[in-house]
């Protein structure tokens, strides 16, 4: 198994993580080991997030894979988002986490030395690209204004807001397609906490997801997508309202995260029961996970499996 050692300043970040409260969230910067299943021999090692939120936990890796545990039974026990058991292991002390999932093992360091920011750290030989958290934080501070690039399949989307009041302006400018590279304008209700670029539908053509959250105590979450079709020219991605579902919207007052997840887009939300205020739900977690399927008029993000924890 790789060495690590933990830098003193490191300290603060595992009493965080160690004092993570029920109602809290966050989010830190890590490095994982990876290993086949029933082995500690490291077959990768990738940048990565750790996040944890009344004791679920989200490890987010720079390959792209992402790991979703909610507890289960007893300390250190929980089902993945497969409903596969899932284990926290003792053995790195404070320099980090062990979770043996269905598949592989995954070691978590909280020490980042050498990663990212120079993009110069090297695994196996390997150049370890920089990351950045997949899921914020729902307290965290906004990217003001926001400025991001993201590219996949030879196609890049500048994505660009203000995000400095209750309404902005949004701008996403493609490059890199045959056809029309138009800069798309929009108003936004809300401020830009995030944007990712995949290919949901595997058809070799990248879509760019803009993911919106609203001002005021709700902080109800929006989407802003495209996708571009046969590498030609964007035509938008429609996320039917929640309520459409009225099963899947009871209790949803808002307060929504979004991520891409493999060949999914995740919306997760808290559950509110009648008498719950605003910052005290306490109906447990539901995740919504949408397939992209094409519509009568474009494309649609449909719901394919509802979860709760």
């Amino acid at each position: 198994m790789a060495a690590h050692t933990i830098a003193p300043h490191l300290t603060a970040v595992v009493l965080l993580l160690a004092g993570l409260g029920a109602a809290r969230a966050d989010t830190v910067d890590a490095l994982c080991d990876i290993s086949p299943k029933g082995s500690d021999q490291v077959s990768k090692v990738v940048p990565c997030t750790f996040s944890q939120r009344q004791g679920h936990v989200a490890i987010d890796r720079a390959d792209g894979v992402r790991h979703e545990l909610s507890p289960k039974g007893a300390p250190g026990n929980y089902v993945d988002e497969n409903g596969q058991a899932a284990v926290r292991n003792k053995g790195l002390g404070n320099k980090g986490q062990i979770y043996r999932l269905s598949k592989e093992s995954v070691f978590v360091y909280w020490d980042t030395a050498g990663l990212p920011g120079s993009g110069q750290a090297k695994a196996g030989g390997a150049k370890l690209e920089p990351t950045k958290p997949t899921v914020l934080p729902a307290a965290a501070p906004l990217q003001v204004p926001f400025d991001q690039t993201l590219k996949l399949q030879g196609v890049s989307f500048r994505i660009t807001s203000p995000n400095s009041s209750s309404i902005n302006e949004l701008k996403i400018v493609p490059s890199g397609l045959k056809g029309s590279n138009a800069t798309i304008v929009r108003s936004i209700e809300g401020q830009i906490t995030r944007a990712e670029v995949a290919d949901l539908n595997v058809d070799g053509s990248p879509e760019v997801y803009v993911f919106v959250r609203s001002a005021g105590s709700g902080s109800y979450g929006t989407l802003v997508a495209y996708s571009a079709n046969n590498r030609k020219s964007l035509s938008e991605i429609y996320l039917p309202p929640i309520t459409d579902d009225p099963k899947s919207a009871q209790g949803y007052m808002g307060h929504d995260e979004f991520a891409v997840i493999e060949n999914t887009l995740a919306r997760r939300f808290p559950v509110y029961k009648d008498g719950d205020i605003n910052a005290a739900p306490s109906g447990g977690v539901r995740q919504l996970q949408y397939k992209l399927r094409p519509g009568e008029a474009g494309w649609v993000l449909k719901v394919d499996r509802v979860v709760a924890y």
